[in-house]
């Protein structure tokens, strides 16, 4: 016969508990991508979207163009998932079990409008991209520094409306990350310096530095450019290590990709808890892989001292010097006269003119009432 409504009503209980359960598994989660116009954030949004879900991606490319877009803070998203389905997500009728939304910021102007967007409570399902780009090189540390100091800002801000125990909770989950990492493969003994003793800044977040363009490594081979990669490297390092931020070089071509797969299995390593089975990749010119914790100040100052002009004392716009024509000098600016004295000046010519004394220069002192 029929279920009876008590039957029904019961299985529909179970099914509810059952997803509740799955949900808190699978929350969705949140990126906040930074980094200025034009150097392939949405491109790598839309090939994370592609590694994720291939079937998800080709209905939303038929949409987007991947290109910027003039709004002060845009959307974008990719499916969360296990990534050892990579085989399994293949399949055509393959669903993400969850999702991460992305907030693009490419202007620091526009930081109240990201920081609106953003909940105290949500800061533990979020993690920071800051995108640079390899082919205007002279740009990255600058650019860095300007995304760090405002996600300090902001993590600031937010942390300090959680209760304390919350706050100590993320901190701790990120000395945790940095001080606990050891590569695929090896043990932790415990042993040796751990990147934990560099952590400087910590807001209570993972922060993924992203290379974008690292195509953009071969034009760096030229007479002008020699060590430009290693000193590159070097800096970019040093920056990261007292953020406890991981670094990646990717790069999206149509026939040729690189590192997003590892920058989405590093994701969901950070935001999820997934296994890091990738291991490190250091040095490279193009495709550099270093997870936060691996590196060490140690590391970075043995890398450093074989830059030409050694070590990182020196600024590093003095050594990546900007290749781009300096822009056509503006013309010199001409001193604009106030108009009390130009009309003073100009009363006897009115009047030689015919013209009547200007009211404002009879009114004796030339002030305005």
């Amino acid at each position: 016969g029929m279920p009876d409504a008590k039957e029904v009503s019961s299985g529909l209980w179970e099914s509810i508990l059952k997803e509740v359960d799955t949900e808190s598994r699978v929350a969705d989660k949140n990126v906040l991508l930074l980094g200025r116009a034009g150097i392939g954030k949405r491109t790598l949004v839309q090939s994370l979207l592609s590694h994720a879900c291939p079937a998800a991606a080709a209905d939303a490319g038929a949409n987007d163009d991947g290109n910027s877009r003039a709004v002060c803070l845009d959307y974008a998203y990719f499916g969360s998932r296990d990534p050892e389905h990579d085989e399994a997500a293949t399949a055509p009728d393959y669903v993400c079990p969850s999702a991460c939304s992305v907030l693009i910021l490419e202007d620091v102007r526009y930081e109240k409008v990201l920081r609106s967007r953003i909940t105290p409570d949500s800061l533990k399902h979020c993690a920071a991209v800051i995108c640079l780009d390899l082919k205007l090189p002279w740009t990255m540390i600058e650019d860095l520094r300007q995304w760090f100091e405002l996600l300090q800002r902001l993590t600031s801000e937010l942390l300090q409306l959680l209760p304390l125990g919350e706050q100590d909770q993320l901190r701790e989950k990120i000395v945790a990350a940095v001080s606990d990492y050891t590569e695929p493969g090896e043990q932790n003994d415990g042993a040796g310096e751990s990147g934990g003793a560099a952590l400087v800044y910590n807001m209570g977040i993972p922060i993924v530095v992203v290379v974008t363009r690292a195509d953009g490594a071969s034009a760096l081979e030229t007479q002008k450019t020699v060590g430009w990669s290693e000193t590159i490297e070097a800096y970019l390092r040093n920056e990261c290590l007292s953020y406890g931020a991981a670094l990646i070089y990717t790069m999206v071509q149509a026939k040729n990709t690189r590192n997003v797969d590892v920058l989405f299995t590093y994701l969901m390593h950070r935001l999820y808890g997934y296994a890091l089975k990738t291991k490190p990749v250091v040095p490279s010119r193009d495709a550099l892989f270093i997870p936060a914790g691996w590196d060490t100040q140690a590391k970075v100052d043995q890398a450093a001292a074989s830059l030409p002009g050694g070590g990182l004392e020196r600024s590093f716009e003095s050594r990546v010097i900007s290749l781009e024509p300096p822009p056509a000098t503006a013309p010199a600016v001409d001193e604009c006269e106030d108009m009390q004295h130009f009309l003073k000046r100009n009363a006897v010519v009115l009047q030689k003119l015919g013209g009547g004394p200007p009211r404002l220069a009879a009114r004796g002192g030339g002030r305005p009432p």
